[in-house]
């Protein structure tokens, strides 16, 4: 059964500091994405990466210090303890916090536990990056200055 983490929406207020960090990762996925690039592995790297820094930006902002992991479904438990319910259903939490993060090495070249990820996974990344993205966007709260 998919879950929807966004039962309970609140604020998200993400720290700038971290979606400063995100914004190189989500450009990449987006430009390799447009050029309809075979890097499939680049882009589901880099989407986990997005993903990862948004939810460290939300758990920052709640002025928590991120823990230094990499699991997507940590992350988003973390979040919802803090009360932020994040606009991400199990399939998209499952499929990022399965990508392999150290590809430094390679016999790991695979990224996903079922080898090279394809066109179909590279999708469902940039898919997930381009929701949470809006979701962030929305949620903004204008400058105090502003009428």
């Amino acid at each position: 059964m998919k879950k929807n983490h966004t039962e309970n929406k609140s604020s998200p207020s993400v720290s700038e500091k971290w979606l400063d960090f995100a914004w190189e990762d989500q450009q990449v996925v987006e430009l390799l994405w447009s050029q309809d690039s075979t890097l499939y592995r680049t882009i589901c790297f880099h989407a986990q990466q997005y993903v990862e820094k948004v939810l460290k930006g939300v758990i920052d902002n709640k002025t928590q210090k991120p823990p230094r992991i990499h699991d997507i479904n940590a992350l988003v438990e973390k979040c919802v303890e803090l009360g932020v319910a994040i606009p991400l259903n199990d399939t998209e939490i499952h499929f990022l916090s399965s990508i392999y993060i150290d590809v430094r090495y390679p016999p790991d070249v695979g990224l996903l536990p079922g080898g090279e990820p394809l066109k179909s996974d590279a999708e469902l990344a940039i898919n997930t990056v381009r929701k949470l993205k809006k979701w962030v966007e929305e949620s903004k709260e204008p400058p105090s200055d502003a009428v």
